[in-house]
């Protein structure tokens, strides 16, 4: 009978064990930059009361 494999290169197995630590580091520094950034975005966030939003719609409904 005769057996059939895939051979298994070092140079490969060394670029998948390198690849997650790289992962591992993107992630790691898009944290750092969204931390960086949270009060930023939070200003963006906005809460109109509802005369402003009574307002808006009167306003695009007489155009």
């Amino acid at each position: 009978m005769m057996e059939t494999f895939t051979s298994f290169n070092k140079s490969n197995c060394a670029l998948q064990k390198q690849e997650k630590p790289a992962a591992d580091a993107v992630i790691e520094l898009d944290m750092m930059f969204y931390d960086q950034i949270r009060h930023q975005l939070d200003g963006l966030i906005k809460n109109p009361s509802d005369e402003t939003i009574a307002k808006i719609l009167a306003y695009s409904r007489a155009k």
